[in-house]
C-alpha cells in the first residue's frame, strides 16, 4: 500500500462508534440465532424483554473505549484548560470553553482519566471536543461485518477467500507459532510486517502497527492481563 493511496479519511467520534455498534449487533445476533431457543416459562410476567439490541450497542461502546484507552486506537481532538463558567452549569455543559482550533493527539492515559460524553472527553482539568479517529484503523479493528454464507453442495469444493493481506497475517502466525498460550510482543510482529511486501509495495507502518494488534489475543494487549474498563474517577465519589 503506497502512501497516496493510504486511507486518510478522519471519522468523528459519534461515526466511530455507530460503525462498532453495528459490527458489533450484526455479530451478536447471528450468535445468538445459532442458540437453541429459549424455553417458554410457566408464567409470563408483565415486564417488556429487553431488546438485546441496546446491551450490544452498550458492549461495542465499550470496546471502542478500551481500544482507545489501551492506544490500540489513535484519536485527535480540540484541546482547552479553559473554563467559562462553573462545572455542570447549563444542563449537559462541561463548563469548558476556548477550545483550540488545532487537534492534536489523544493519550491513552488521558481516555482512561477523562469521561467521555456527547462526543467530549472531560476531565477535571482540561476537555477534548470534535474527537477524530482514522477510518481504516476503526475498520482494521472492527471490520464491516458479513456473514459466512451458506454454501451449497454444488459451491464445497470452492476456494475461499482470501487477501494478500490476511496471507500475510497468517503466515506471522506460523512463523512466530502464536497460540491461545504463546503470544509473541506486539513490537516484533509490526517490525516483521514493516519489512514485507505486498503486490510491489511495502507494508507501511500504521498497517504494520495495525495488523501486530490484529493477529494477537484481545487479552494479551496489555501484558497478558485480560482486558477491563478502567473505572472513571469522574464516577467515583
Amino acid at each position: 500500500m503506497s502512501l497516496q493511496s493510504l486511507d486518510r479519511t478522519q471519522w468523528s467520534y459519534a461515526e466511530a462508534l455507530a460503525h462498532v455498534q453495528t459490527v458489533t449487533v450484526a455479530r451478536r445476533a447471528v450468535e445468538a440465532a445459532k442458540l437453541p431457543p429459549k424455553p417458554v416459562p410457566e408464567y409470563q410476567t408483565w415486564n417488556t424483554p429487553q431488546d438485546p439490541a441496546i446491551a450490544w450497542k452498550a458492549e461495542g461502546e465499550t470496546e471502542l473505549l478500551v481500544a482507545l484507552r489501551d492506544g490500540d486506537l489513535l484519536a485527535q481532538g480540540r484541546y482547552t484548560e479553559e473554563r467559562t463558567h462553573g462545572w455542570g452549569h447549563g444542563g449537559n455543559s462541561t463548563g469548558f470553553g476556548l477550545h483550540s482550533g488545532y487537534h492534536t493527539s489523544i493519550r491513552p492515559e488521558q481516555w482512561r482519566e477523562g469521561k467521555c460524553s456527547f462526543g467530549r472527553l472531560t476531565a477535571r482539568d482540561w476537555e477534548f471536543i470534535d474527537i477524530r479517529m482514522p477510518r481504516f484503523l476503526v475498520k482494521a479493528i472492527w471490520p464491516d461485518y458479513v456473514p459466512e454464507p451458506v454454501r451449497s453442495a454444488s459451491c464445497s469444493d470452492a476456494k475461499p477467500y482470501t487477501t494478500a493481506y490476511l496471507q500475510l497475517m497468517q503466515e506471522a502466525i506460523r512463523r512466530f507459532g502464536l497460540t491461545e498460550h504463546h503470544q509473541e510482543k506486539k513490537e516484533v510482529l509490526t517490525d516483521w510486517f514493516r519489512s514485507q511486501w505486498v503486490e510491489g509495495d511495502q507494508v507501511s507502518s500504521n498497517l504494520a502497527d495495525s495488523m501486530g494488534t490484529l493477529v494477537r489475543l484481545p487479552s494479551a494487549q496489555r501484558g497478558g492481563a485480560r482486558r477491563v474498563p478502567t473505572p472513571d474517577p469522574l464516577q467515583s465519589g
